[in-house]
């Protein structure tokens, strides 16, 4: 009976992951977007378009949006703000580096963290072995991710109407579309010289929930006169309700959020560097040190935190590098500050689940940090219920190829 309560647990959370990890990473609502972070756009009382084909205007947006040009070394301030059956607030800033990889300082409270995607193992909501087997392994490690879909093709979409509007003061082509097969896409406003979008919302929904996502972009120049389409708010209202297992009692979870997002400090970096956040430096009054750039000089070179892994009583243990160059100014207090400034112990991985978006933008994917998920408890009966923690005979163990419900 033991052995058959543990399989009936191990299976629950399956379930659980089944449908949180659609809520974790997406933000979604039942109910129509709440509030547009522009004021409405309102029809223009000038002339219409001078494309008087809707199609045409789908096809010019698909084609700026695949012509877009790869993402540079990019560095910016992303500002988060969580109000509903949750709260959570956050300040990042984020080095996205040329190879897709990116780090991030994330900074709650009188705690900040340093998030590496070379240390962390990405999953897609819909992979549920790969969602348990991450948490219950690497919780430290584990990152749900999602989509946002900003692809319109004809053949998936039809247009129900195309208007020239007045969008914060400048005219925007809004399109009204509707998906004829699976789509994201409700309603763009495109700038009509480039025909790229200056606002997207976009509708989610799967067994987790439903949710709107209002997304607004900015041109960001760079050296030569070129510039880069990038995100410059996002407005998230989402409603879940989703239940899961723990040993033979359900355990329900439901609630709705309203989720901000504004970017700021949009920096262009240099090609052919080798960037990153310096680990002994994390910001507090201004702007984190990049190592690699040509005017960065920080006052101490360290090495990178290293995770060691659980220890007997279940506790994260890590070491951060202490080598490297000294100079006069290099103090035994600053590398203390930072460490306690680190230190994961501000963060319970078991409960508090980070949740992560990838925009797509021409042939890459910007990363975009959605909001801390608070469970309240571990998901999985591996991690206790009373006192959280990790049990190393069984986490780090051999796992069986499969779970059984029922049998031995």
């Amino acid at each position: 009976m033991k052995k058959l309560r543990r399989q009936g647990c191990q299976w629950g959370v399956m379930l659980l992951w089944s449908l949180l990890g659609g809520v974790q990473i997406l933000p979604t609502v039942p109910t129509a977007f709440a509030q547009s972070p522009e004021p409405a756009a309102q029809p223009t009382t000038a002339a219409q378009s001078s494309n008087p084909d809707p199609l045409e205007w789908l096809n010019r947006y698909n084609t700026a949006l695949r012509q877009l040009p790869p993402l540079p070394n990019l560095q910016y301030r992303q500002q988060v703000r969580v109000e509903g059956s949750q709260t959570f607030t956050a300040t990042l800033d984020v080095l996205y580096r040329r190879d897709g990889s990116w780090q991030a300082w994330v900074a709650e409270g009188d705690r900040i963290r340093l998030l590496d995607s070379r240390q962390l193992e990405v999953v897609n909501q819909s992979d549920l072995l790969g969602l348990y087997s991450v948490y219950v392994n690497r919780p430290e490690a584990l990152l749900p991710s999602v989509g946002f879909n900003l692809e319109a093709p004809p053949s998936r979409y039809r247009v129900l109407s195309s208007e020239l509007v007045d969008l914060a003061g400048s005219p925007a082509q809004h399109l009204r579309l509707e998906p004829i097969q699976e789509g994201q896409l409700r309603e763009l406003w495109l700038d009509p010289e480039s025909g790229l979008p200056r606002q997207a919302l976009l509708f989610l929904s799967g067994v987790w929930g439903q949710a709107y996502a209002l997304i607004g972009f900015t041109a960001v120049p760079a050296e030569g006169g070129a510039s880069y389409w990038l995100p410059e708010r996002t407005r998230i209202t989402l409603g879940y309700g989703f239940w899961t297992l723990e040993g033979l009692t359900r355990r329900v979870f439901r609630g709705s959020l309203s989720i901000q997002h504004d970017y700021q400090e949009h920096r262009i970096l240099p090609e052919g560097t080798q960037l990153r956040f310096v680990p002994s430096q994390p910001p507090v009054d201004d702007l984190p040190v990049v190592a690699g750039l040509s005017d960065s000089t920080p006052r101490i070179e360290l090495g990178d935190v290293q995770t060691l892994g659980v220890d007997e009583q279940g506790n994260q243990q890590f070491s951060i590098g202490i080598g490297g160059r000294t100079s006069p100014e290099t103090r035994l207090e600053d590398r203390i500050a930072a460490f306690n400034l680190t230190r994961p112990a501000s963060r319970n991985a078991l409960t508090q689940i980070d949740t992560l978006a990838f925009l797509p933008l021409g042939s890459d994917r910007l990363p975009i940090y959605l909001f801390q998920f608070d469970t309240g408890r571990p998901l999985s009966p591996l991690q206790g219920v009373e006192s959280p923690q990790v049990d190393p005979n069984e986490v780090f163990g051999p796992r069986p190829p499969a779970l059984k419900l029922f049998g031995d």
